[in-house]
């Protein structure tokens, strides 16, 4: 990686990236057009005058797949491979940044909090350097790269303000130490900051102690449950999880962090059978930060919350009748190819030309089977955020359409008429050795609307800022909260 590309093989890649974007990618020019992009391409290839580094080249080569504007569509950056000996020093090991927790805000990065017991430094002060890197800089040089689908700012607001840390270990990659220099009212504070490297032996013994304590037939529980519902063992959280915020059962939280982990037939199951049992009359759908996933675990939730639920998508759109057959060969394994040959031909035979002579693929995505008499009735809420993307978009914008919901929160990160991912194949550019994905289908809600390159506006806006964050306020759900229990008195 640290290497020098020359200036004819960084051009020799930027034509593997043109070529497969045309083969592959079926709405190239849904918010932007052929010719502009072909100018772009010719333009940086002029722009690139001497040797640069592969990861020189991604700050070069990125801007072309931002103004495409299509979330799945991305170049990634080359991380540094660690060795045996690194890995084992490192493993359970906790960053340097583990005390602290950090907020994007107007082009800055703020501290929420600072965990440390020997002094903390004061949250809403500003991050100014990493060691002697500007963090100004860090944000300047990768904060375009981040991009949702179409026009709107939320995606790439929201995401990189949970991952720009990630950009300082591709700058400075992992350290065991680290000095942080603060802005904290008028004065600048240093703050050294070292990783903190796990005790062997402790952990043995925590683990053992937990397995004594606990009786087998109670792990076993816990482990099944972890399995249905989705359990991240880093997090310590479930992927959907429902709970009841109020003394009165009948408000209900469903938290669904993503779509897809989890046992969705059953989990969604149970949770809806819990929700009826307890006659819960207020719900409130919580999807921010859903990155998305598999279209039928939307599909499977979308199904207990509208009657009508059978359809979950438009009309598939890929860019000939062989890219998503093509797609497979790229994802799976070589011993896989002979069976992807006979789906690659099924594919084939199902992808026809519609009224517009664009390829339209013929494959259900999802289908569900769930009890009716489970299907909730009752008030929903919605809370959505930049970080609402992908399959949580989809979902939202159908919920929408059934104007089934009131959506609180700020748009959506993708758009409201649909995304461009499905298989999302990956591909190594020969040079460089940049690695890039496509998305191959362009997947719609079950109608569109005018406007494009926005996502699902919210009914009652409620952005997340710095001060409610420091306060550990959760401003959107305590609104919506207010709002039931003002209802409730108005109707009583």
């Amino acid at each position: 990686m640290n290497n020098e590309i020359s200036v004819k093989e960084m051009k020799k890649d930027i034509d593997y990236v043109h070529k497969k974007l045309n083969k592959y990618h079926p709405k190239l020019d849904l918010y932007q057009s052929k010719k502009e992009t072909e100018y772009k391409i010719d333009s940086l290839k002029r722009s690139i005058q001497k040797p640069l580094k592969p990861n020189e080249f991604f700050v070069k080569l990125f801007p072309l797949f931002s103004s495409l504007k299509h979330g799945h569509t991305d170049l990634y950056p080359i991380y540094r491979r660690f060795n045996k000996k690194d890995l084992k020093k490192y493993k359970n090991s906790k960053s340097a940044f583990y005390n602290y927790s950090f907020f994007y805000q107007n082009d800055s990065i703020y501290l929420i909090k600072d965990y440390a017991k020997v002094n903390p430094i004061n949250g809403g002060s500003k991050l100014l350097y990493i060691d002697n890197v500007p963090v100004d800089e860090i944000i300047k040089k990768y904060k375009s790269s981040i991009y949702g689908d179409g026009y709107n700012k939320t995606f790439s607001d929201n995401y990189f303000n949970r991952t720009f840390l990630n950009f300082i270990t591709l700058e400075q990659g992992l350290k065991d130490s680290v000095e942080l220099s603060f802005l904290m009212g008028k004065n600048i504070i240093r703050k050294k900051t070292y990783r903190e490297f796990p005790k062997k032996k402790t952990i043995k013994i925590q683990e053992d102690s937990i397995k004594k304590l606990t009786p087998k037939s109670i792990q076993r529980e816990i482990r099944i449950k972890q399995k249905k519902y989705g359990y991240n063992k880093l997090t310590k959280t479930y992927s959907k999880e429902l709970s009841f915020p109020t003394n009165d059962s009948t408000i209900a939280v469903l938290k669904v962090k993503d779509f897809h982990k989890g046992k969705i037939k059953k989990l969604y199951k149970e949770v809806f059978t819990d929700i009826k049992n307890h006659h819960v009359k207020n719900l409130i759908l919580d999807i921010r930060n859903n990155g998305g996933g598999y279209i039928k675990d939307a599909h499977y939730l979308y199904s207990y919350l509208v009657e009508d639920s059978k359809v979950f998508t438009g009309q598939k759109i890929v860019a000939n009748k062989t890219s998503f057959g093509k797609s497979m060969y790229n994802l799976l394994p070589f011993p896989t190819y002979p069976f992807l040959w006979i789906g690659g031909g099924y594919s084939y035979l199902k992808t026809t030309k519609n009224k517009d002579n664009e390829y339209q693929l013929n494959l259900s995505f999802s289908s569900t089977k769930i009890d009716q008499n489970l299907v909730y009735q009752g008030n929903l809420y919605v809370i959505i955020n930049g970080g609402s993307y992908s399959a949580s978009t989809l979902l939202a914008t159908n919920l929408y359409i059934k104007k089934r919901g009131y959506f609180v929160g700020e748009e959506t990160g993708g758009d409201y008429n649909g995304t461009v991912a499905g298989l999302m194949p990956q591909f190594t550019l020969p040079n460089s050795k940049l690695t890039m994905s496509i998305g191959t289908v362009f997947i719609p809600p079950i109608e569109q609307r005018i406007e494009k390159g926005h996502g699902v506006y919210p009914n009652k806006e409620i952005k997340e800022n710095l001060h409610t964050k420091i306060q550990h306020k959760n401003p959107e759900l305590e609104w919506i909260i207010k709002t039931i229990k003002t209802n409730k008195k108005r109707d009583d």
